[in-house]
C-alpha cells in the first residue's frame, strides 16, 4: 500500500496529515495536525501521517465535498480557504522503493491549488526520519 502525506505551512502553522485513497483511486488529504517547527516533532509528524495514510476510505459523497478542507482551516486558525492559500506553502510526502520522497509544491492561488516543483523533490532512506523532516522544514521556510 502506498504511504503519502502532506506537510502546510499557513498562518505561521506546521499542519502534517495523512494522504489517503478513496475506493475510485482519488488522493484524499485527511485529520490535520499541528506541529513545531523542530526536526524531532516533524520527524514524529511525518511518521504517524504516513502509518494513518495506508488505507482505503469510501468516496466521498456528491453532498460530503462542501467543507472537506475545513478541518486544515481550523488547524491553521483561518476563516476561509482563501485566507489559507494567500501565503501557505505545501509540500508532499510519499514512499516507495524504502524512500521518502519530498517535493515541494508551487501556490498557484486559491482557485488553482498547489503543482508539484518535481524537479526539486528529494530522496532520503526511510530510516532516516530527521533527515527528511528537516528538508520539509526548509521547504516550508
Amino acid at each position: 500500500m502506498v504511504q503519502s502525506a502532506v506537510a502546510y505551512s499557513a498562518n505561521g502553522k506546521i499542519i502534517i496529515a495523512p494522504v489517503v485513497r478513496t475506493t475510485t483511486g482519488l488522493r484524499l488529504e485527511v485529520d490535520p495536525s499541528v506541529y513545531l517547527p523542530i526536526a524531532a516533532d516533524i520527524a514524529f509528524g511525518l511518521k504517524d501521517a504516513l502509518a494513518k495514510s495506508a488505507v482505503v476510505v469510501p468516496h466521498p459523497l456528491q453532498g460530503e465535498w462542501k467543507g472537506l478542507f475545513e478541518p486544515f482551516q481550523d488547524a491553521a486558525g483561518v476563516r476561509s480557504y482563501a485566507a489559507f492559500m494567500k501565503a501557505a506553502q505545501c509540500v508532499s510526502i510519499d514512499v516507495g522503493d524504502d524512500q521518502v520522497e519530498i517535493t515541494p509544491q508551487r501556490n498557484l492561488g486559491p482557485k488553482e491549488g498547489f503543482e508539484p516543483i518535481a524537479d526539486a523533490a528529494v530522496l532520503f532512506p526511510v530510516e532516516d526520519e530527521l533527515g527528511a523532516a528537516s528538508a520539509l522544514l526548509q521547504f516550508l521556510s
